[in-house]
């Protein structure tokens, strides 16, 4: 079990090392995908409840190292997403498909919402603000979707070796 909780917090370094050295390329208006949040709804579908959070906490405080002026803010959002995911995926089977999808649209319209509620006390709400969130939201849905998707069918991938 501590062996699969390792391989989570090297999985999420280097999906934090993809989102600090890929994402910028696929900026679109200014808006740069965050693909930690796929991640941690994997993390917490997949693992239990305590470590999923100490990992998801820890990744988000490794994030906020490279923005120090908000530090702590993305491993507080990050442990707030990771028990509100937890909370929101107990009524439904562990292997439900609109589950799955329920799931990466609440988890990313808490980012977005705390995000918005951040930025707006901090520079001022209006309408690029506005703006600005919703494609921001648009866009991480969409790359969430096809990110999840990928660990989904990564994780049950087995590499067998036959020697003839």
């Amino acid at each position: 079990m501590t062996w699969k909780n390792i391989w989570a917090f090297l999985l999420g370094l280097i999906y934090l090392y993809l989102q600090l050295l890929v994402m910028p390329a696929f900026e679109l208006w200014g808006v740069i995908p965050n693909i930690l949040i796929p991640w941690l709804v994997y993390l917490v579908w997949t693992r239990e409840l305590t470590p999923a959070l100490i990992i998801g906490f820890v990744i988000g405080l490794m994030y906020d190292t490279t923005q120090p002026e908000a530090f702590g803010s993305h491993a507080l959002i990050f442990t707030l997403m990771a028990l509100a995911t937890d909370q929101f995926r107990k009524p439904f089977e562990s292997e439900s498909v609109v589950a799955r999808l329920l799931t990466l649209f609440v988890a990313n319209l808490i980012f977005h919402l705390i995000e918005y509620l951040v930025f707006g006390v901090v520079y001022g709400f209006g309408p690029s603000l506005s703006a600005l969130v919703g494609i921001a939201f648009a866009y991480d849905l969409v790359l969430s979707f096809v990110v999840f998707w990928s660990l989904q069918i990564i994780s049950r991938l087995k590499i067998v070796a036959v020697h003839d």
